[in-house]
């Protein structure tokens, strides 16, 4: 079953950082969050307030390290940015990134190189689609997904670290 979801920027209280809906337009994932002198720490919320994902995120100047945990199971997700690319490596998951972070055109695939979640830029409405084929991996695609909005990387192509 796929599920698609929309990502949309939420400055409306302190703390907020994303909405996450449903192709319904229903509410499904809040996602709050603060920067402290150590990085950055969100959480994905769903919409009776429960914790379902924390985000812990160290960035230097070419690159980001976030550890994201859920049900369990955490990942590592770097990005480093220079020399006008973007490279992703995901550690304790077997995703690999295809495609253009900076023009928010890419694809999460697993280790069989079958499409787990597509990532699409909708400028005009200033939001992220994702289209989730795997529902086990829900929460951790899209919390990859604010990882990634959350940087400003310019106009560099991605690759994938091996």
């Amino acid at each position: 079953m796929t599920v698609r979801l929309v990502l949309q920027r939420d400055i409306s209280e302190l703390n907020s950082r994303y909405r996450v809906f449903d192709d319904k337009g229903e509410l499904r994932y809040i996602v709050t969050g603060k920067r402290n002198p150590s990085g950055e720490s969100m959480s994905i919320r769903n919409t009776d307030g429960e914790a379902l994902c924390r985000i812990r995120g160290l960035g230097f100047s070419a690159l980001s390290v976030y550890s994201i945990s859920s049900g369990g199971e955490s990942i590592r997700l770097n990005i480093a940015v220079g020399s006008g690319r973007a490279a992703v490596r995901f550690r304790g998951i077997s995703f690999f990134v295809r495609g253009d972070i900076p023009s928010g055109s890419y694809s999460f695939l697993d280790a069989d190189t079958a499409v787990v979640c597509e990532v699409g830029r909708d400028f005009a409405k200033g939001q992220t689609c994702m289209e989730i084929f795997q529902k086990e991996r829900e929460i951790f695609c899209v919390a990859a997904v604010v990882c990634i909005s959350s940087l400003s990387v310019g106009q560099a192509p991605v690759l994938q670290l091996t």
